[in-house]
């Protein structure tokens, strides 16, 4: 019997969309084979990132430390105790001749400040490190995720340097995962996606001083050069963590040229060629000013730190956003209690919260924030929404 062309055109649909079912299942198995196949990292583990001239500056009582405990072994430790994690690396030593990934702890910054506050000594411990991608076959740099962490101590005396040491000591061996290092650069990298050549690559290029701000550093005795390294890293950090996306390292202290060194725990040394950044970020600190007001009971510090945030495609020199922006904070207390404050670290401090609100406001633009911090006000919107998009395509 010979079917009608009706009944014929029916069982050609019907195996035509049997056929295409199948395809999409085979396609959407195949990607997640070849994503659960996806060849392992290397792991590199703990590096100080630096030249060995300035090694010893920028991490003094890490440098220490490692002398005294093995800490590439309790990351290695932590990462295995973290299995799906462990699943994501391989262990075996690398020659170099794999066009194969690898991934190291990279430490880019040690900070101690102390502050005096009600007649107790502030101390505040800024440890930075990377997640750091880099190909050992070509020597070069993949990708580098940010991981900032701080811990605090009140202190009746000023500490001393083994104090000190013990405190930075604290931040690598502490056995609750919020107090250590390790465990917060793990979860960065557990959230990574390594991959190779992003389309589009940020790097934060230049952080200027402006006479004026330059006085007030030099004036409370602290170094330009330092100030400018570590306004880099917190800007690196507070773009990372709230976008997610890689980062080219910026120049200051741990790059020489287009060059970055990495010195690992078997003392091993390694130079990788940092790409080239389509985007450019760039910070000027234009002023830190401040003024006092009293009453009979109180005084009122009102500090201000005024700076620039810029952004510029690279390719078209087209410039995505150029803007004033500032924070303020008014210090109330009362005069019965004798307290002095050091300007410096208010103002220090003061940097560091509105990096850590321009990190948010890219990602999250505010018309409140843009009413109280920006100079332009809301006439500054466009630009910071231009950015977003900018940043958002980075990922």
């Amino acid at each position: 019997m010979i079917p009608s062309t009706r009944s014929y055109k029916r069982n050609w649909l019907r195996q035509l969309v049997l056929l295409s079912t199948l395809l999409f299942s085979y396609a959407h198995v195949g990607r997640a084979l070849a994503a659960f196949n996806e060849a392992p990292v290397i792991y590199a583990g703990f590096a100080f990132a630096g030249d060995e001239h300035n090694r010893e500056k920028l991490y003094p009582y890490s440098i220490e430390i490692s002398s005294d405990v093995d800490l590439d072994k309790i990351l290695r430790e932590k990462l295995l105790s973290r299995p799906e994690l462990a699943q994501k690396v391989s262990f075996e030593m690398s020659d170099g001749k794999l066009d194969q990934s690898s991934v190291a702890f990279s430490l880019v910054q040690e900070t101690i400040e102390t502050q005096i506050v009600d007649g107790k000594f502030l101390v505040i411990v800024t440890l930075q490190a990377n997640v750091l991608a880099f190909n050992r076959a070509s020597k070069s740099v993949v990708a580098t995720y940010p991981v900032r962490m701080r811990a605090t101590r009140a202190l009746d005396a000023e500490p001393n340097r083994a104090e000190l040491k013990e405190m930075v000591r604290e931040m690598y061996t502490a056995s609750l995962a919020k107090d250590n290092i390790f465990d917060q650069w793990l979860s960065r990298f557990e959230k990574t996606r390594i991959r190779e050549g992003a389309i589009k690559r940020l790097r934060v290029t230049n952080i200027t001083v402006t006479p004026e701000a330059d006085r007030v550093i030099v004036d409370a005795g602290k170094n330009v050069a330092s100030i400018q390294d570590q306004t880099a890293k917190f800007l690196e950090s507070a773009v990372a963590e709230n976008f997610g996306i890689p980062m080219i390292p910026s120049s200051v202290g741990e790059a020489i040229g287009k060059k970055m060194r990495l010195r690992f725990s078997d003392e091993s040394t390694l130079d990788l060629s940092l790409p080239e950044p389509d985007l450019a970020l760039s910070f000027t600190i234009r002023d830190f000013v401040t003024k006092k007001l009293e009453t009979t009971e109180t005084t009122q510090d009102i500090y201000r730190v005024k700076a620039n945030i810029s952004m510029k495609n690279l390719g078209s020199e087209r410039i995505i956003l150029n803007e004033g922006v500032y924070d303020t904070n008014i210090v109330v207390l009362p005069k019965s209690a004798g307290s002095k404050l050091s300007d410096w670290d208010q103002y220090f401090k003061l940097m560091q919260a509105l990096i850590s609100k321009l990190g948010k406001q890219m990602a999250n633009v505010s018309d409140e924030w843009l009413e109280e911090s920006a100079s332009r006000a809301m006439d500054a919107k466009p630009a910071f929404l231009n950015l977003k998009q900018e940043l958002l395509g980075l990922r």
